[in-house]
């Protein structure tokens, strides 16, 4: 049994030594509050280093970086309010997050010389930009619902100051479903997976949107993240065939559906394991040469975590779900 268990652990973060978390809850502030310095100093968790910066010019303002933050208020969707994210709370109900901008590094501190991944949210000034729509941004999804909108944060790694080829990406929303019941807007923490950066000493993160214009994008480029996870000779335990899998929602009552896309048309195998590396379900299926839509009636199974096998030809992914 403990060799399942331990076997289901490096499928979902690599081949670790040992990992550390960053969730933010060493810090304080006052409430409703976000880290603020003038002098544009980074902050500092045991397992990384947060860029940060400052722009003295205009008043003053937060240019780059990320801000730890306690904020809670999923009503103020304007840029009055940037720190916000669109959970309330930081991952499982915490109190602290951060949130940050595009362009942004984080600096991985020895022993660690890898990232096996963390939770991600909109910030709620993103959120209800694309789900109603602003003086900058479009309605995502437009006036028929129909418009293939999307919004995608990209994760690159570096190491020794050379960024590498691999990327890790994640659809903070995403509208180009046939079947617009699927179209989401992001606003509970989910896991992206890091581990396929294998060895860096940083990362840094970019954002993308179907909604662009004359400056660039229009949707407001901010995101939240928690739980910042990095571990100690990360390497790849899978091999990854599914590109960009996004698992929603997840947590799960009822319905989980896997959106993502293949290289090529292939068989493929489901399976559930429940947190002990029992099987629960299993369902075969193909995968078509381009993006799929897979959905999984779970609301027979027991609330607690579980571990989503694919396996298609002599590959395979795993990915972590929560039933409700």
């Amino acid at each position: 049994m403990k060799k399942i268990i331990t076997l289901l652990a490096l499928l979902i973060f690599g081949v670790s030594k040992s990992q550390s978390v960053a969730d933010f809850e060493s810090f304080s502030l006052p409430a409703d509050s976000f880290y603020y310095d003038a002098g544009g100093a980074d902050w500092q968790t045991t397992n990384a280093s947060f860029q940060y910066e400052w722009t003295t010019s205009f008043g003053g303002f937060w240019s780059g970086g990320f801000a730890y933050t306690n904020k809670k208020d999923t009503s103020n969707g304007t840029f009055n309010d940037l720190y916000n994210c669109a959970a309330y709370t930081g991952y499982n109900i915490s109190n602290y997050y951060a949130t940050g901008q595009p362009g942004s590094f984080i600096r991985v501190k020895a022993p660690y010389n890898g990232v096996s991944g963390f939770y991600v949210t909109n910030t709620t000034y993103a959120y209800k930009s694309m789900k109603n729509g602003d003086a900058f941004a479009k309605k995502f999804g437009g006036t028929t619902g129909n418009d293939p909108d999307w919004f995608k944060l990209t994760v690159k790694g570096y190491s020794g100051g050379v960024m590498k080829t691999d990327s890790a990406e994640f659809y903070l929303a995403d509208f180009r479903f046939s079947n617009n019941s699927f179209d989401y807007i992001l606003k509970t923490w989910q896991w992206v997976d890091c581990t396929n950066l294998g060895v860096v000493d940083s990362v840094t993160f970019f954002l993308y949107s179907s909604d662009v214009g004359s400056f660039g994008m229009n949707t407001p480029a901010f995101f939240s993240i928690d739980n910042f996870t990095t571990g100690q000779n990360v390497g790849i335990a899978e091999n990854s065939f599914i590109q960009t899998i996004n698992l929603f929602p997840n947590p799960a009552n009822y319905i989980v559906n896997f959106h993502f896309k293949t290289e090529s048309t292939m068989n493929s195998t489901i399976s559930i394991y429940n947190s002990i590396g029992a099987l629960v379900k299993t369902e075969t299926t193909i995968f078509n040469s381009d993006y799929n839509t897979i959905s999984l009636d779970i609301q027979d199974l027991n609330n607690g975590l579980y571990f989503v096998e694919i396996v298609a030809d002599t590959k395979k992914q795993t990915i972590k779900l929560i039933k409700n």
